[in-house]
């Protein structure tokens, strides 16, 4: 497992999120708030090429009030 850094996705913010992933891992993409997998607008190829792929809840370390979601294939 590797620790990864995620930058905020909202608009003016450089906070930076943290998690622990596979090494092999790669963020495909980063959604404002707490997004179900099925909910997300990029993951469609993903799943399509029978690629396992996770969600990440993140919270800002610089705004407590910035939540949102990553996802990881894996």
């Amino acid at each position: 497992m590797v620790l990864v850094r995620v930058q905020c996705p909202f608009d003016g913010c450089d906070g930076m999120g943290e998690f622990e992933t596979d090494p092999e891992g790669e963020i495909v993409a980063r959604e404002k708030g707490y997004v179900e997998l099925d909910k997300f607008q990029k993951v469609g190829k993903q799943l399509m090429t029978g690629s396992i792929v996770k969600e990440e809840h993140l919270q800002c370390p610089v705004d407590e009030m910035h939540q949102y979601t990553v996802l990881v294939e894996l």
